[in-house]
């Protein structure tokens, strides 16, 4: 998955975005916009990531390929929204 940020139009502004991993073990990258900084996350099985406040307008993110993981990930992730 290329570098992103979750831009959804109905995403509350500075609101929560959590992410459940299970399966393959995998490696999940931050990048600061500006600084171009990162910032490297091991998500375990049955790990919780959350994004909060200022993250999806200051930091970019990606899940990199790897050609060493052989089993499936299943990935549930819940977001803050506006109706």
């Amino acid at each position: 998955m290329a570098w992103h940020r979750d831009g959804e139009k109905d995403l509350k502004k500075n609101g929560a975005i959590a992410s459940l991993s299970f399966g393959a073990e995998r490696k999940f990258l931050f990048k600061h916009k500006e600084t171009k900084q990162t910032v490297s996350v091991h998500l375990e099985k049955g790990s919780l990531l959350v994004m909060k406040g200022t993250t999806q307008t200051n930091w970019l993110h990606r899940l990199p390929p790897s050609k060493k993981v052989k089993s499936p990930r299943i990935n549930l992730t819940f977001r803050t929204i506006d109706i």
